[in-house]
């Protein structure tokens, strides 16, 4: 019997899978060093399996409300991280969530009171506190983290070894620019705060676990990542030459970042981070080591910047805040008009801006119409958390709340760096 000629339209299916193909392949392509300079091994060590089954009771008891955290059963995991001295970058612990993972550490100038009243406080956004990798974040009303009677902080002088305080909440953030292809995506997220006293020292653990499938991908451009300057176009896509046409998603992300406070007197305190994510094109993840490295790098260079300041405290940089986040829809308006002029002004000869979609954007001020309401208050809270620190600004925000006096501890030394839901349109 004669076979049927194929039609046309499955040879063009097989192309574009074809093309598909080859896109994901030119996505996946290891990119070693990376925005933040990264070198990691080929071959990484596996994370002890005394840690792992540490890191599995955290998220089972971050996914089932019922279950009774064991700070025995944490105990191997704390060691290792409380304890070890190495760098750990070139330890890999056990694929998650789909995703490889990374293990890091830094110390920073402070100690777990001002980490606690500036990284957990209501008043103060969490994409702040990292303003190199979030754009956007904030609880979801109702969840336990908000109707809490007391601060996190204040848990503090109470805590022991036995009975960790245990405390919920749920999540949106909306991330910056990737090092990668540029994207910015946003999630939700479901995080579990855990204190806890270990060794005489005292010790934070959060937990967070991404709640489904981001939204799609959206192309924006790194500025100046050390200044926190970053472009948004609102268009789904990549910023990267053959495959910006691509929609690309977070699938699935997890994190266990632990706070010690190894000297509240000095002060000094270890970050310590693991951290998983599988993001791509069509159920695929193309993400590699080093890009979430890079973006681990990039949080805690920022995050330095903010809780090091001796120019900054939390309740100073809280009612900065409240000033902007409140303002009239009038005033807001008539200033993120401004910014998008002096943004034009500033970047419009950027290499990275000088696509014709890019330009279009930009061009007249028209910046300013593709930030929704959450984006402008956000635009405006970085800036004046950049005036407060003192960093060059686009726009001027007036400052009524008096300046603390600075005051640096005196073998404060800088941290150790190497070399949610989204609006669409947002």
């Amino acid at each position: 019997m004669k076979q049927p000629r194929l039609s046309g339209i499955p040879a063009l299916v097989l192309a574009l899978l074809a093309l598909c193909l080859f896109a994901a392949s030119a996505m996946a392509e290891e990119e070693p060093k990376g925005l933040m300079d990264v070198d990691l091994s080929s071959k990484p060590a596996p994370l002890a399996g005394d840690v792992e089954k540490g890191l599995d009771q955290l998220f089972a008891v971050l996914e089932d409300q019922s279950k009774t955290l064991s700070v025995a059963a944490l105990q191997p995991m704390l060691d290792f991280v409380v304890n070890v001295d190495a760098d750990p970058k070139d330890i890999e612990p056990a694929k998650r969530f789909g995703g490889r993972g990374i293990c890091l550490r830094r110390d920073v100038s402070t100690d777990l009171t001002r980490i606690l009243k500036f990284f957990y406080n209501p008043d103060i956004p969490n994409y702040l506190l990292c303003p190199a990798v979030l754009r956007m974040s904030g609880w979801h009303q109702g969840c336990e983290f908000l109707t809490r009677s007391k601060g996190l902080w204040e848990e503090l002088p109470s805590l022991n070894e036995t009975t960790p305080v245990v405390v919920r909440g749920r999540e949106y953030e909306v991330t910056t620019p990737d090092s990668f292809a540029e994207a910015y995506y946003g999630y939700d997220l479901n995080r579990l705060i855990v204190l806890v006293r270990y060794q005489g020292k005292n010790v934070l653990i959060s937990v967070s676990q991404q709640d489904g499938k981001s939204e799609v991908g959206r192309k924006g451009a790194i500025l100046d990542d050390t200044r926190w300057d970053y472009f948004y176009s609102g268009q789904e896509g990549l910023n990267r030459g053959m495959i910006g046409w691509m929609d690309t998603f977070t699938y699935a992300s997890g994190s266990v970042q632990v706070f010690v406070e190894q000297d509240a007197a000095a002060p000094r305190s270890t970050v310590f981070l693991f951290k998983w994510l599988k993001a791509g094109w069509a159920g695929m993840n193309v993400v590699q080591r080093s890009h979430i490295y890079d973006g681990t790098l990039r949080y805690v260079r920022s995050f330095a910047k903010v809780v090091e300041s001796p120019d900054l405290t939390p309740e100073y940089l809280a009612e900065g805040l409240h000033t902007v986040l409140t303002m009239p829809d009038s005033r807001m308006d008539g200033l993120i008009r401004e910014y998008a002029r002096n943004f034009e002004a500033r970047f419009k000869d950027a290499p990275k801006l000088q696509s014709s979609d890019y330009a279009k954007v930009i061009r007249d001020g028209g910046y300013a119409e593709v930030l929704d309401d959450k984006a402008r208050r956000s635009v405006l809270a970085l800036e004046k958390l950049k005036s407060m620190l003192g960093m060059e600004t686009l726009i001027t925000l007036g400052d009524e709340t008096p300046r603390p006096v600075a005051q640096a501890p005196a073998d404060a030394r800088p941290v150790e760096v190497a070399q949610h839901r989204a609006v669409p349109g947002s």
